[in-house]
């Protein structure tokens, strides 16, 4: 107990802002991406831009993904926790230019194992509903095959649309919610991609793509979390990120 209250008083002397239980990986509010991401975007179909606190993507049309070899999705990504359990959330803004999300795009969390072509990518699609869809090598799966999905009237697609996977194991359950105060939906779970993401093989975390039939668009980003992660951090207003273990010593 001494230890955290000379912690308190430390903070308070230098301005720092406690948030051990409220932090996340990545809220976005610098003026450059944080050196934890590397931006995966093959085809140059975006521009990334952070403003007001948000991760601003602009996006082209026709940047799609899906087969391996079709590969003009937009991707920013970052390695995982090394837990076999954990969640990962995010916060998407899909109207940022609109009053709807425009058609013929997806955009959300994404698994991703490249040597395998292997990814599920989780969040808000063409303004339909909330979906997973999902890919390893040439078998591709959207909503009608995969069965994970939220529709519009239990979750609604504007410009706070709250995502996270859980993933426990082998499996993966894809939840969404309209609020930060409200329950989560569960859309459903997945197993068949799950021993693809195994230890140093895979990454996590944004995906944003468009193809035939779709137009420009804008998505923002408030922040992107592991809260497993986050609950042993205290993030400063310079956004420096420390351990607990290495604050108590």
């Amino acid at each position: 107990m001494k230890r955290i209250g000379l912690f308190i008083v430390f903070s308070l002397m230098f301005g720092i802002v406690v948030s051990a239980y409220t932090a996340n990986l990545d809220d976005f509010n610098g003026t450059t991406l944080g050196k934890m991401w590397t931006v995966r975007d093959p085809a140059k179909k975006s521009t990334i831009t952070l403003s007001g606190g948000m991760l601003v993507l602009d996006l082209k049309a026709g940047a799609d993904m899906y087969i391996k070899g079709v590969d003009g999705g937009v991707m920013l990504l970052t390695n995982p926790p090394d837990l076999n359990n954990f969640s990962v959330e995010l916060m998407i803004n899909p109207v940022v230019k609109g009053a709807t999300q425009a058609p013929a795009c997806h955009a959300g969390i994404v698994f991703f194992n490249e040597t395998a072509w292997a990814y599920s990518a989780w969040g808000p699609y063409a303004n339909t509903d909330i979906r997973l869809e999902d890919c390893v090598g040439a078998s591709y799966r959207w909503r009608a095959d995969t069965k994970v999905g939220i529709d519009t009237t239990k979750v609604a697609i504007d410009k706070d649309v709250y995502l996270k996977v859980t993933k426990t194991g082998d499996t993966l359950e894809f939840f969404a919610k309209g609020s930060a105060g409200d329950q989560w939906v569960s859309g459903g779970t997945d197993s068949k991609l799950g021993p693809n993401y195994v230890k140093g093989k895979y990454q996590i975390g944004i995906i944003a793509k468009s193809w035939g039939g779709s137009v420009d668009t804008t998505f923002g980003f408030d922040y992107f979390n592991v809260p497993e992660l986050a609950a042993t951090s205290v993030a400063s207003q310079g956004k420096l990120t420390t351990t607990w273990a290495t604050l108590k010593r």
